[in-house]
């Protein structure tokens, strides 16, 4: 099974600092630098309240959807991130946070066309064109998303699972070496990634490699906690027991 774990960077703007977490896990990184009191029950209370006091401001709204967009009020989110790009159409992190709500809500043609309007903006954050690639993955535009991913590692070559995703769209495309390369190449600045092993593993599998794919499932059943350990397990046991166990068919200089 492909493993598209993907980071998407949501963004709020403080007095020069922005924010960003992690979509997959929803764990909050950096929410910003303003003093919290009793007075304040919720973030989203907060800018609430900055909203009313000033409702002609796009920050004060961008900020209100990314409080909403953390806690998975994706459509309250979305409201508020429209009015910032009303009250300012060319509001780069609005454009590009409304393209994360769009992806959360499973609409990627929405979303790719944000993401698309934010790099056409001033000083998009590079992540949008890694969660771009997500979002061609995901509507089957594999050779969009490698180019869109190809572009964001220009920019962060270790982020983690970006070349896992490389692999994955490469995959899609049956450009096997190509594919083999980008996840050899996420162990390499990620080694403890147990996606990459499993994608490898699955590759191999796929191609009917069976030793090379053993060596990276057993790989990945030594991470606690793998998502996906009993398929692999039960994967592991049907090449034991397969009459074809040693050598693979269609190598094709892979490694």
């Amino acid at each position: 099974m492909d493993k598209e774990k993907g980071v998407g960077m949501g963004k709020r703007i403080t007095d020069g600092i922005a924010g960003s977490i992690l979509l997959s896990l929803v764990i909050a990184l950096a929410i910003g630098a303003y003093a919290r009191n009793s007075f304040w029950e919720s973030e989203i209370e907060l800018w609430r309240d900055c909203v009313k006091k000033a409702p002609q401001k796009e920050r004060t709204h961008h900020n209100l959807g990314y409080a909403y967009y953390e806690e998975g009020r994706l459509e309250e989110a979305r409201k508020e991130f429209e009015e910032a790009l009303t009250l300012n159409p060319d509001y780069t992190l609005s454009r590009y946070n409304l393209g994360l709500v769009y992806y959360r809500k499973g609409m990627m043609k929405e979303a790719i066309d944000c993401y698309k309007e934010a790099i056409a903006l001033d000083s998009p954050p590079p992540e949008t064109y890694y969660n771009l690639g997500l979002a061609y993955h995901q509507r089957g535009s594999y050779s969009d998303a490698v180019e869109a991913f190809k572009t964001f590692l220009k920019a962060k070559p270790d982020y983690e699972n970006a070349y896992n995703n490389l692999g994955l769209a490469y995959r899609r495309l049956k450009r096997w070496d190509q594919a083999v390369k980008s996840f050899q190449e996420e162990l390499k600045r990620n080694p403890e990634n147990p996606n990459a092993y499993v994608n490898l593993g699955d590759l191999y599998y796929e191609r009917k490699d069976y030793p090379r794919a053993l060596v990276h499932f057993k790989r990945a059943l030594t991470y606690p906690g793998l998502p996906e350990a009993g398929r692999i397990k039960n994967t592991v046991s049907s090449i034991g027991r397969s009459p074809i166990k040693k050598g693979g068919k269609d190598r094709r200089g892979m490694s």
